[in-house]
């Protein structure tokens, strides 16, 4: 019986074998192509025919942050007290810390954060009291611009920090708050910490009684003023964080210009000429584009030539120029002297 069960399987093995070589042998059918089958072979040949081209795309480099100038560098020829050049040297190193966690990579003039004065106090060993004092000395070198900010709490206006503008480019003129900066809620947890009697003034309390070591106290204010939550971002559309030149929102400033009330139009103008120095990277010539703008917008209510609608043209050639990848140094040296011969 065990005989005869390996004959069927060698005969088995041996018809499998053969079948497999008649097939092997028998010349291919042609495959008849149905319509949809010839249009899907088509895009597919036309995909791969575009990895190519594709592939060769070169990679986005690197996003590469800001460098900073050292606090010497922008403090340059103003003569500072001793305490002064404590106070400036923690603002400048918070200022630019902050700057590196926003992730800016192109150097702003200035960097607005909030940190409460009794943070600072307790990094430097002072009192509160006194560090307001020394502020006050900064903004008269022209080095910073600060304030106490408030939010409502309980339906109660409660202070919650202060807000400082540091300088972190070498410059003439000082550092100013804007009104985005007051309106931006900073501290959005500051209501819990009122109703749970904590914060800044119990943390910094805290580390001074366990005697903690003085990098220890430094992170815990750069904690608070680099603060980004899903809740508390960064500013984004702020003067002092320079990005890709957008001369959109600047087009639109001016269009909106003239129909304003006469006691809005100073604020408006210094908020335009703002953004026009922060889109060109001409910080120092805020004035200058102040002047203009009055200019174009007295000559535009007297009916004369050069009027906003003139000034509207040359950023708007300025700007498809720009597009158009004009190889430009200086696009504000550019527009003023267009703007000089169009008057």
């Amino acid at each position: 019986m065990h005989s005869s069960l390996t004959e069927a399987v060698d005969r088995a093995r041996a018809a499998v074998l053969s079948n497999a070589a008649q097939l092997s042998a028998a010349p291919a059918v042609p495959q008849q192509l149905t319509k949809w089958q010839f249009q899907t072979r088509a895009e597919n040949a036309a995909r791969a025919a575009a990895l190519p081209l594709l592939c060769s795309i070169e990679p986005q480099p690197p996003r590469v942050l800001a460098t900073y100038p050292d606090a010497a560098t922008v403090q340059a020829a103003r003569l500072l007290s001793k305490g002064e050049a404590r106070l400036w040297t923690l603002l400048h190193r918070l200022a630019i810390d902050t700057g590196r966690e926003r992730g800016y990579t192109i150097t702003p003039r200035q960097i607005a954060l909030h940190c409460p004065a009794v943070t600072i106090a307790g990094v430097l060993g002072m009192t509160d009291r006194h560090v307001r004092r020394l502020a006050a000395g900064l903004e008269r070198a022209g080095l910073l611009d600060c304030g106490g900010h408030a939010q409502q709490v309980m339906a109660r206006n409660m202070y919650d920090g202060t807000l400082w503008a540091v300088l972190t480019l070498p410059s003439e003129e000082p550092p100013r708050l804007r009104a985005e900066d007051w309106r931006h809620n900073w501290r959005p947890d500051f209501g819990a910490d009122v109703v749970g009697r904590k914060g800044a003034a119990l943390e910094m309390s805290e580390l001074l009684s366990e005697s903690a070591e003085p990098e220890e106290i430094y992170r815990a204010a750069k904690r608070r003023a680099a603060a980004q939550t899903p809740s508390n971002p960064p500013l984004c559309s702020s003067s002092d964080i320079f990005g890709p030149v957008n001369l959109r929102s600047v087009l639109d400033g001016i269009a909106a210009l003239w129909r304003l009330h006469s006691s809005k139009r100073p604020r408006a103008v210094g908020s335009l000429a703002s953004q026009i120095a922060a889109a060109l990277f001409e910080p120092d010539r805020r004035r200058y584009w102040c002047a203009v703008i009055w200019q174009a917008l007295s000559a535009q209510d007297a009916g004369a030539t050069g009027g906003l609608s003139a000034l509207t043209a040359q950023f708007d050639r300025l700007a498809v120029d720009l597009r158009e990848g004009a190889p430009w140094r200086s696009p504000g040296a550019v527009l003023a002297a267009r703007w000089k011969g169009a008057m």
